[in-house]
């Protein structure tokens, strides 16, 4: 069995790649304020050191603790004390890492897109969040909240649920509903490359096989394949290596067939950071593609990769109060490592 010409080129560039405030807990930074400690959880109210950071109101079952630009999340492991395994911010990016000894590498961020009239409106901005404290499950940290593009949606009902992290996964399940606070539409030509309506993305620094947080990205889409027989559809792992030049990410216009994006590092070298990954409940698989951008950099501190799962089925306006779409998905850390591909995501 061959593939197509078509898939026959990505092959060739296919890489084989309850509630307790704290008194006298230690602060992980001077400046930092403890908010909540369980025992297994800590939660620490923190300053944002990244560009226009924005405040979170933050309160716990119901009561006020302050306004933060950055909250960070630590978990007991055995032998290691308590490592921050996520930091939130009020601009919307959620960065995880795994126990030592891994470190920060990359970012998660929510729902962005282009409005046909304003151009790219920024990824929504996290207002407010409440430690939703449960005695009977200190393993377990949920926060409810409020998010925005501050012009055109919101969502009243954020959820961010932190499962007990482990040595092999660092994760939070993310939910929300947004609905339209104006009238407004959705970039046409923009959708037209994929990047339109951008469900989720992942962000990471790429500079050179020498210094990076990620270097590939792979996904699960349709595939054609041939033989003596014809050609049929099949399922195939599409991977694309990452170089420092202005260029996109998947050449194709490839379906998601597997609700898993990643934005792979391969190795624990030049850094111990994790590997990246989505996985979509909603909007559906089917209804989302795969797409990117990597901006050519210096910048060892800047992320120049994006990559996302546009919502295709995204409807081309609506109107004020009426609801724009569910999401759900959850964000993941996982170990460095090679990943098994059998297509290529460009030429």
């Amino acid at each position: 069995m061959s593939l197509n010409p078509c898939a026959s080129a990505r092959i060739a560039c296919c890489v084989t790649v309850c509630s307790a405030w704290v008194a006298t807990l230690a602060h992980p930074a001077m400046a930092d304020t403890d908010l909540f400690n369980n025992g297994r959880w800590i939660v620490v109210g923190a300053t944002d050191p990244g560009p226009d950071p924005r405040n979170i109101s933050v309160s716990i079952n119901g009561a006020p603790a302050g306004s933060f630009s950055e909250l960070k999340l630590f978990y007991e492991f055995t032998g290691a004390g308590f490592p921050q395994v996520f930091s939130i911010t009020g601009r919307g990016a959620l960065r995880p890492s795994l126990p030592p000894p891994g470190e920060f590498g990359g970012s998660f961020w929510l729902t962005r897109y282009w409005d046909c009239s304003i151009g790219l409106v920024p990824s929504l901005v996290i207002s407010e969040l409440d430690l939703l404290v449960n005695p009977k499950d200190p393993k377990v940290l949920i926060f409810q909240g409020k998010v925005s593009n501050l012009t055109s949606f919101e969502a009243t009902d954020f959820r961010l649920k932190f499962p007990s992290p482990g040595s092999k996964e660092v994760k939070v399940e993310v939910s929300y509903t947004l609905v339209a606070t104006r009238d407004f539409c959705v970039d046409s030509s923009r959708q037209q490359l994929e990047e339109g309506f951008q469900a989720a993305r992942m962000r990471a620094n790429y500079l050179s096989d020498d210094e990076n947080d990620n270097d590939l990205i792979r996904y699960e889409a349709r595939l054609q394949a041939c033989d003596w027989y014809g050609c049929f559809g099949t399922s195939g792992s599409v991977c694309g290596s990452l170089h420092n030049d202005d260029s996109e990410l998947v050449c194709f216009d490839d379906r998601l067939v597997d609700p898993g994006m990643l934005l792979v590092h391969q190795s624990s070298w030049p850094r111990n950071t994790p590997t990246l990954k989505i996985n979509f409940d909603s909007p559906s698989t089917k209804k989302l593609n795969p797409q990117g951008f990597v901006a050519a950099s210096s910048d060892p501190d800047e992320e120049n990769v994006d990559f996302w799962a546009n919502w295709r089925a995204a409807k081309s306006s609506y109107r004020t109060g009426k609801k724009v779409g569910k999401f759900e998905y959850t964000m993941k850390a996982i170990p460095p490592g090679r990943v098994s591909c059998n297509a290529g995501a460009c030429y």
